[in-house]
């Protein structure tokens, strides 16, 4: 994998006027009593990375999960590039999810597979069968996560950032259109933190790649994000550039971004 031509890079800045890759619209679930998502709308345009913030329990999981269609609305659509995915089968479903690739909190690697046996994995999934062309893919894919040579080791003998570089690794390697990261930075240090948020920057960049990144992590917020989505009360409470977030006098934004609850008294 190698950096991209002038042309590739006007066609990702023209994909931001193009038809958003993602759209959710007026999405409603409901998981046992309660009401998580409430009307939900939101678009994500091509080759954009939208960071989405809220507050724990507040819905930014369920709503991954409806993107990948793991869970359906009880009122509503999800359409990825333009097809509603809703109403699709399992089997319907497979096509639309070779477009979008997620990385998990965990990274959710095989412990009994080396890692360029986990990289490979969804190649050979896809049917993928010759041997140069597997390992070619994936000495790329850990090139791009600056993890190359590294393609015997096995998961236990990886620090936790390298093991989310291998997970990111095995989402790029099928060329995907988006990736949906999972609180890409939970559980690291702020440097390890830094280097994937800097990643998830140079991969929009190099392959012109839409991610939708959720996290409670504000500083990788502003770091990685075009737009910022806070969700709120089950809806999409603001949306807007990383810059209008910070200038908002909004005081239930600012509490957010300050980590202020509002919840406890002041003898508290």
């Amino acid at each position: 994998m190698t950096s991209t031509s002038p042309a590739t890079e006007s066609a990702a800045a023209a994909g931001r006027e193009a038809p958003p890759l993602i759209s959710i619209r007026d999405l409603w679930k409901k998981l046992g009593d309660q009401e998580v998502l409430k009307g939900f709308d939101l678009d994500v345009a091509t080759g954009e990375t939208l960071v989405i913030v809220g507050r724990s329990g507040g819905g930014k999981s369920v709503l991954l999960k409806h993107i990948i269609g793991l869970l359906k609305p009880d009122k509503g659509d999800v359409l990825v590039d333009g097809e509603s995915i809703v109403a699709l089968t399992e089997r319907q479903l497979s096509r639309v999810r070779k477009k979008i690739a997620v990385l998990f909190q965990s990274a959710a690697l095989f412990d009994s597979m080396t890692v360029e046996e986990n990289i490979a994995f969804p190649l050979r999934e896809a049917g993928m069968k010759e041997q140069r062309e597997i390992d070619a893919k994936v000495a790329g894919a850990l090139e791009m996560v600056d993890l190359a040579g590294e393609q015997k080791k096995m998961p236990e003998k990886l620090s936790g950032g390298m093991r989310k570089r291998v997970g990111l690794a095995r989402a790029i390697v099928t060329e995907p259109r988006c990736i949906l990261y999972d609180e890409p930075t939970t559980g690291l240090d702020p440097i390890v933190a830094d280097s994937i948020n800097r990643l998830i920057r140079r991969l929009q960049k190099r392959l012109g790649i839409t991610s939708i990144v959720v996290t409670h992590d504000m500083k990788s917020a502003f770091h990685v994000a075009d737009q910022v989505a806070y969700l709120y009360d089950g809806r999409v409470y603001f949306k807007g550039t990383p810059e209008a977030l910070r200038a908002s006098t909004d005081p239930l934004i600012h509490d957010f971004i300050e980590g202020r609850s509002r919840e406890l008294t002041s003898d508290d």
